[in-house]
């Protein structure tokens, strides 16, 4: 049995906290009985909600309203109306910024600053988006004569949309701002351990205008919940950032119905620093590349490449630095690093950084969790460097998702090159320097799909960025983004009024039949 929701989300129900459960075509329902989850604050251990996992009739229900929307509703909607659809969205957003990040930072312990950040970009995000939906056109083909043949970019119908805990803001924009304006309607699977943020904006999404069951919101455990949605017949494309081993699994269930998959899977991605870097920019700049949201983040420049001529000098400066950064309640404006998302990830992230050690890494800075004062009840962990890192140290091959930076070194720019590409992921890179030349022989060698030169984390919604190897395929951002949700059907009309009909011998005689100029034949059938 269901019950619908007397209150939005952003307000307490009971002693309990949140309570969530699915956002459809029939409004925002919390399903009675059912597995039930909490959800809990990670820098506090507190329980600040709970969640409930939709089951099976529960996701049909969702998939079957949002294919009665598309059919209904939003296929017939004007590519303008949907345009601004999603500019009133992202008004409502940025209206209640500062709602959202009380969500946020109590949800995920990101840095309040940092969780602002996501919230803007999400706003600008389905702006851009907003403005492309009127301007996605469809093309021709080959011009033959008496021929027309073109193509059409169309929606899939219903898509979904699966992501993690650790970008919410800019995940729900990504995925549903490009899905929306080509003309889908998008279920989203929110992160079990972090889900309200994806709620309460899609709230504002309907509170904006947007039709019931344009957006749809579960949630549950992604091994239980996850294929219910991806292997449902009615969903036309999935939509995935996650970890390569969940990827492998989104693949095997997307062969279930054969619909195509856009995979971002995370990175180890390499951070070269050239014999002309400016040190006072680019160190603290590849600390908090590393740092940045506790280092959840897949494009941490994790692997820090320093030639042999400034190894010890950097090294010690970067462990220096590490250790006067203070790690605190993302509340207190002087925290300068949040939480962990749990505990249990801490412990992932702590075996890591033990195992690197016993394989020869020396730790200069961190290296185990911050448990001091009032950090003792949260998932909180100690920024961490590691010096004398090699290519074979599980440091350098592993993505911690955690804040734990490698420093390695390196003799000259093909050896560098060589090794940065030894990974088997390929999202981003970083070149820090000024050799023109050198700067530009790298950004063509290294196998990564984006290359940031004396920058780091810099998006824009006009910059395509996805990975390569196995950091997945397809592109967010941009138009390339829009195209991932659409697919080209071609049309070929012969517009001959003079042709030569099959089988037209068994129905004319020679006498009723003249060769024409250009060779074919005029063809009279007989009555």
């Amino acid at each position: 049995m269901k019950s619908k929701m007397s209150d939005e989300l952003a307000v307490t129900v009971g002693g309990g906290g949140h309570r969530i459960g699915i956002i459809s075509a029939d409004g925002v329902m919390v399903p009675s009985g059912g597995h039930e989850m909490e959800i809990h604050n990670p820098a506090t251990g507190s329980v600040i909600g709970t969640l409930h996992e939709a089951d099976a009739g529960e996701i049909d229900a969702v998939v079957a309203g949002a294919k009665a929307a598309y059919e209904r509703v939003w296929r017939r909607t004007a590519p303008e109306t949907r345009g601004r659809l999603l500019a009133a969205w992202a008004d409502s957003i940025t209206s209640h910024r500062e709602e959202l990040a009380d969500i946020e930072v109590a949800d995920v312990g990101h840095l309040r600053r940092e969780v602002l950040a996501d919230i803007d970009n999400s706003s600008r995000l389905l702006r851009y988006y907003a403005g492309i939906a009127d301007k996605l056109e469809g093309r021709t083909f080959a011009q033959l004569p008496d021929r027309l043949s073109y193509g059409l970019d169309e929606p899939f119908g219903v898509v979904a949309g699966v992501s993690p805990y650790n970008g919410n803001a800019n995940f729900v924009a990504m995925k549903a701002g490009p899905a929306l304006a080509a003309g889908n309607c998008i279920v989203i699977k929110a992160p079990e351990v972090a889900p309200l943020l994806n709620y309460r904006m899609v709230e504002l999404a309907l509170k904006a205008g947007v039709p019931s069951g344009v957006i749809s919101v579960v949630t549950g455990r992604g091994e239980t919940v996850g294929p219910l949605l991806t292997e449902h017949p009615d969903i036309g494309m999935i939509a995935f950032t996650g970890g390569p081993d969940s990827g492998r699994a989104i693949i095997h269930q997307s062969a279930t119905n054969i619909v195509p998959v856009f995979l971002e899977l995370g990175g180890k991605s390499p951070a070269i620093l050239l014999p002309d870097a400016d040190l006072d920019v680019a160190i603290p700049s590849l600390l908090h590349s590393n740092f940045a949201k506790s280092g959840q983040s897949c494009v941490t420049g994790s692997r820090i490449f320093v030639p042999d001529s400034m190894y010890a000098q950097v090294s010690e400066r970067l462990g220096q630095k590490a250790k006067t950064l203070r790690v605190g309640l993302p509340t207190k404006e002087t925290s300068q690093m949040g939480t962990l998302i749990n505990r249990r990830h801490r412990t992932r992230v702590d075996g890591l950084v033990k195992r690197a050690i016993d394989a020869g890494a020396v730790c200069l800075a961190g290296g185990a969790p911050a448990e001091d004062g009032e950090l003792a009840n949260g998932a909180f962990y100690q920024p961490t460097v590691l010096a004398e890192v090699t290519d074979d140290n599980p440091a350098a091959l592993n993505e911690a998702f955690g804040p734990m930076a490698s420093v390695l070194s390196y003799s000259d720019v093909d050896e560098v090159i060589a090794r940065a590409n030894s990974s088997e992921f390929g999202l981003s890179a970083q070149i820090w320097g000024n050799d023109a030349r050198t700067i530009q022989h790298l950004s063509k060698s290294l196998i990564a799909g984006t290359v940031w030169i004396n920058t780091y984390r810099s998006f824009h919604p006009t910059v395509p960025f996805g990975g390569m190897k196995q950091s997945g395929f397809g592109k967010e951002n941009g138009f390339d983004s829009v195209a991932m949700y659409t697919r080209r059907k071609a049309v070929v009309w012969d517009l001959t009024t003079e042709r030569e009909l099959p089988y037209s011998h068994n129905e004319t005689t020679l006498a009723d039949t003249a060769r024409s100029r250009d060779g074919k034949y005029k063809v009279r059938v007989m009555t």
